[in-house]
C-alpha cells in the first residue's frame, strides 16, 4: 500500500539493530520517508530542522524523560506530530494514564505491517487535520 506523504516523514529513535532494520524496511516498502537517529540530541536537531508526522521512540530499557518529551512536543506541536513509544513484547513498559509523560500511544514490537500502515495513516491524518485548523 502506497501512502501519500507530502514533505513529511517518520522519525525513529533507536540503536542500530536487526529489528530497527526491519522497521525501516517496512516503512520504505510503504514508500514512507524515514529518518533514523541514534540519540536524543540527534533526534532533537533533526526535529527542529523539520518536524516529522510521526516519531517512534524505541527501547524497553529507556525511560523517556518527561523533559525530553516536553521539548519534543514543543518543537513538533505546530505540525501536530504523533509521538509513540515501541517496547519489547516480553517486557512491555506500560504506564498508568496519570503517569504518561506525553506519548500519544504505546506499541509492542514487532509491529505488523497492518499496524504500521494504520499508525502512519493516523499520524498523517492528524497532521493534515491539525494544519487545516
Amino acid at each position: 500500500m502506497q501512502l501519500k506523504v507530502s514533505q513529511s516523514y517518520v522519525l525513529v529513535l533507536d540503536k542500530p539493530s536487526d529489528e530497527l532494520r526491519r522497521l525501516e524496511s517496512q516503512l520504505v516498502r510503504l514508500q514512507c520517508p524515514v529518518v533514523i537517529t541514534n540519540s536524543a540530541s540527534q533526534m532533537m536537531l533533526r526535529v527542529s530542522q523539520s518536524p516529522p508526522s510521526l516519531v517512534i521512540l524505541v527501547g524497553v530499557d529507556r525511560r523517556w524523560s518527561e523533559v525530553l518529551l516536553k521539548q519534543l512536543r514543543t518543537v513538533t506541536n505546530a505540525r501536530h506530530t504523533t509521538i509513540v513509544t515501541l517496547t519489547d513484547r516480553h517486557a512491555p513498559s506500560w504506564l498508568h494514564q496519570e503517569e504518561n509523560p506525553g506519548f500519544d500511544g504505546f506499541l509492542v514490537k514487532p509491529l505488523t505491517g497492518d499496524v504500521l500502515v494504520s499508525l502512519v495513516q493516523s499520524a498523517l491524518a492528524r497532521q493534515s487535520v491539525g494544519s487545516a485548523t
